[in-house]
């Protein structure tokens, strides 16, 4: 299971990964009075519009700020850390902890600090940080931030050793740091090794906390064990601390989607259902889960009845549950609802996400609903500040897919434009195409293309050589333009060359 485990029980200690930093940190007790000179709604409002301005998290806050002479308040900045990480806006998370380090707003946070770093900068300056840390401020909480980084980068000897060395120093025998190892076993698709680990927390009596429950559910699912799905499901009723925890309920319904059982998941998604119903704040995130899981089991009337129940107890909906919502109804096919729904964001969004209109341009497309589109696609360009790639990739695999390959062309050029790397498999289609019509212009001209793009990929070189060979052109200069790209060759390559006309000797004063 590890290299070693200490058969001793020890106290308990709280490890912190990133839930536990923001229960530390965004849910300490407050003052009596907390002064406010900016109103939390409008700190929010004016941080979550920054990755559609570009504008730097210091500069937004000096400006609300007024350059230090308004307060902010740091319990508020640490709310819009936790919001913002749903999102994966893991940048502005990190210039908000450093802005309040330069203003000096609450004592320094290493751990949230270093799990940040890593996932902006990358582990090696997570480890570089942990390093320059002094002896004294390496606490177990900041061990256990430095091994949940390992684990989410899915390196496996580092995390082990890790774990080890604070197990050794009394600072792993508690629920975060065995489910690192749990979520790091299934991330590197070893699932087998997730039920052991639970074993050994029960023999040190170690609570079995919610993420450790869902990693626990997730591991027998990898391998649709259903008999271990329901042996956690028959323990999750017996304990009062997670029974009537939505995201449990969502997990099992998750895996018994995965293992086709349609009938058992819908009885795990009435159960959270029947909990967000009991709830008088339910969290937006678990509605857009719901809706999300009833569309996999094909439940329309069960999505409708959920987006109605989020739009009445959640205040409205934020672009995320309007994705969510689109992504559902383009699934089910059901193209009236979604244009109803896709009109009422029109209607009522507060920053423009150019991921929705796309995903309505994917169901008009599955519907042949090709002038609707285009008109759309041009209507997001015009209104978006951001790039638009995904949605000429749409219109690429749907012109792909009739054959039109000049209509293909054109929207695959126009999403180079706007910086896309499209995947070596789209490139292979086209030069299929080119291959079986035997069209060397047409291969060339798509080559000049990618050359323009990026750099050109060994396969691009051998497909545009099986052009050549199957239109029976010769193209001796080839060789010299793989090796000033510096595409690799491999024996394929030198026979093709050596059919198009190109000899070795070519290349011997």
């Amino acid at each position: 299971m590890l290299r070693k485990l200490k058969l001793s029980t020890i106290n308990t200690r709280l490890i912190s990964d990133e839930s536990q930093v923001f229960r530390r940190f965004c849910t300490a007790k407050k003052s009596p009075t907390t002064h406010r000179d900016i109103k939390k709604h409008t700190l929010y409002t004016t941080l979550s519009t920054l990755w559609s301005t570009g504008q730097k998290v210091s500069d937004a806050l000096d400006q609300l700020s007024n350059n230090g002479s308004k307060y902010v308040s740091k319990y508020d900045l640490f709310d819009c850390i936790k919001k913002f990480r749903k999102f994966g806006r893991y940048q502005h998370c990190l210039e908000i902890l450093e802005w309040m380090e330069k203003v000096k707003i609450g004592s320094a946070n290493r751990d949230l600090y270093l799990n940040l770093i890593c996932k902006v900068k990358g582990i090696d300056e997570a480890e570089k940080y942990f390093d320059s840390l002094p002896p004294n401020a390496k606490k177990g909480s900041t061990y256990g931030s430095l091994l949940n980084c390992y684990c989410s980068e899915k390196m496996t000897e580092k995390a082990l050793a890790l774990f080890e060395k604070m197990d050794e120093m009394n600072y792993a025998n508690n629920n975060m740091a065995f489910t690192n190892l749990m979520c790091l076993y299934v991330k590197v698709n070893q699932p087998e090794k997730v039920p052991p680990l639970v074993e050994e927390m029960k023999r040190r009596n170690i609570p079995i906390g919610l993420v450790s429950y869902m990693t626990w559910i997730q591991s027998y699912a990898c391998f649709n064990d259903l008999k271990g799905i329901e042996r956690v499901m028959d323990e999750v009723k017996k304990q009062e601390s997670v029974k009537n925890e939505w995201k449990l309920y969502s997990s099992f319904a998750s895996a018994y989607i995965k293992a086709g059982q349609y009938a058992k998941a819908d009885s795990s998604l009435k159960r959270v259902e029947e909990i967000l119903d009991n709830l008088n704040n339910p969290d937006r995130i678990a509605y857009d889960h719901l809706i999300s899981l009833y569309a996999s089991v094909g439940d329309l009337k069960s999505v409708t009845t959920a987006w109605v129940k989020l739009k009445s107890k959640c205040k409205g909906c934020n672009n995320k549950s309007y994705l969510t919502m689109l992504h559902s109804l383009s699934k089910l096919g059901d193209i009236e609802h979604l244009k109803k729904c896709f009109k009422e964001w029109n209607f009522r969004y507060k920053s423009y996400d150019v991921r929705i209109p796309t995903v309505v341009i994917g169901a008009y497309l599955k519907h042949e609903m090709i002038q609707e589109a285009e008109l759309l696609l041009k209507d997001a360009k015009d209104r978006s500040e951001q790039k638009i790639w995904v949605a000429h990739a749409l219109f690429v695999d749907y012109y792909l897919g009739k054959c039109k390959i000049d209509s293909a062309l054109r929207h695959f050029k126009l999403a180079l434009a706007n910086e896309w790397k499209p995947p070596a498999e789209k490139i292979d289609k086209f030069f299929e195409y080119f291959i079986e019509a035997k069209d060397v212009d047409g291969a060339e001209n798509f080559f000049q293309m990618l050359d323009k793009g990026q750099s050109l990929s060994s396969n691009a070189c051998l497909r545009l050589l099986q052009t050549y060979a199957a239109a029976g052109k010769t193209a001796p200069e080839m060789h010299q333009l793989m090796v000033q790209h510096g595409a690799d060759t491999g024996t394929e390559h030198e026979k093709l060359l050596e059919k198009i006309g190109y000899s070795k000797e070519d290349n011997i004063l």
